[in-house]
């Protein structure tokens, strides 16, 4: 009885811990985190067809910067954060381009009541 518990035991950290290492390593990869945003962006932002391709093609370039910005800052968070902040004002300023001043008012107050929540 006793070896089949510590069986049983022994399976469920095993499960445990490799399902860890798996979501550690399978990050989404830039397409499919842009789609993701561009997504959740159109549930409270009404697009075109035309804007909805361009906020996904700013949102691409926008995740592809990202990861460019995490693999050149390392360990670095300061750097990772500078250049974040200098990533994510041009993603608005890209969305200013491509969004009526209307739809960017309905994305800012979303995005302050995100942040309020956190």
């Amino acid at each position: 009885m006793k070896k089949i518990i510590l069986l049983f035991a022994a399976i469920i950290a095993f499960t445990t811990s490799n399902a860890q290492e798996k979501s550690k390593s399978q990050k989404a990869d830039a397409p499919t985190r842009a789609t993701t945003l561009t997504e959740k962006i159109a549930t409270y932002v009404t697009f075109t067809a035309d804007q909805k391709a361009k906020v996904q093609n700013i949102n691409l370039e926008r995740m592809k910067l990202m990861d460019l910005n995490q693999e050149k800052a390392g360990d670095n968070p300061n750097i990772f954060e500078q250049e974040k902040q200098h990533i994510l004002n041009k993603w608005e300023k890209d969305l200013s381009t491509v969004l009526t001043p209307e739809q960017m008012t309905i994305l800012k107050k979303h995005q302050a009541e995100e942040k309020a929540k956190k």
